[in-house]
């Protein structure tokens, strides 16, 4: 683990660019930033990319990880760096010596994404934690999946919350991708256990009796209740122009 990075979990704070502390919060746990590194190292990407910097926790791990594959490149997006992040994530990257791996773009990603696809960019690793809501996480896979190659591997974080794991239903159902790994917290039952019933507390028996989750669960497409998931992308896309598969 790079010094930067040890340092930062070791005091759960981090530094502005102008040498402010701030306390550490909306980031990667340690075991979760081992589970990218693992997947990293399997896969062994060329270039990578990854939607949301904050302060750059789980691109110390992946950049950390990427560091030991020669002339690896690491494409980063998020709009909000210098505006809500105080530019702490870039600044901690740099001072890792990272820098010269990463190509930044501060740019919401549907602009990013369409300016690295115009460019036929082609990625081999992206890990997906920007906006959480499901049109906005679909729309991230649609651009991914015209620049990940086959055999490339996809991974999102906070998989349990609802846009993000009908997102991963869409995949699984309507695309050639499969899940490859999985992480999932010691503590994640619990909370999953208990949202759940929250959750069916509020539709009625028909609704779940019909609903797509019910008709096929998850665990029948190989998805488990988990907080990171990655999935790996076995063909390019083929599917005849009026596809659909429920999910």
């Amino acid at each position: 683990m790079n010094s930067v990075l040890e340092q930062i979990l070791a005091t759960d704070t981090v530094k502005t660019p102008a040498g402010e502390s701030l306390p550490l919060h909306s980031h990667i746990e340690a075991n979760g930033g081992a589970f990218l590194q693992n997947v990293i190292t399997q896969v062994k990407p060329k270039v990578s990319l990854e939607i949301g910097l904050a302060y750059g926790i789980s691109a110390l791990f992946i950049c950390d990880a990427l560091a030991t594959l020669p002339t690896a490149h690491h494409i980063i997006i998020d709009p909000f760096q210098t505006i809500s992040w105080h530019g702490v994530g870039l600044n901690n990257l740099r001072t890792a010596n990272f820098g010269a791996m990463i190509d930044f773009r501060e740019k919401f990603s549907h602009s990013a994404l369409a300016e690295l696809v115009e460019a036929k960019t082609v990625i081999d690793f992206a890990f997906v934690d920007g906006a959480h809501t499901f049109d906005y996480v679909l729309l991230d896979f649609v651009y991914i999946d015209r620049l990940l190659s086959v055999g490339g591997v996809i991974v999102f974080d906070d998989s349990t919350l609802p846009a993000i794991a009908k997102v991963i239903r869409y995949i699984l159902t309507n695309h050639h991708y499969k899940v490859y790994d999985s992480y999932i917290p010691r503590d994640l039952f619990t909370w999953r256990r208990k949202a759940i019933y929250a959750a069916t507390q509020r539709v009625s028996p028909l609704k779940r009796l019909l609903a797509p989750e019910f008709t096929l669960p998850n665990h029948h497409l190989g998805f488990p209740d988990t907080r990171l998931i990655a999935l790996i992308k076995q063909a390019n896309d083929d599917r005849p122009w009026d596809f659909h598969q429920e999910f």
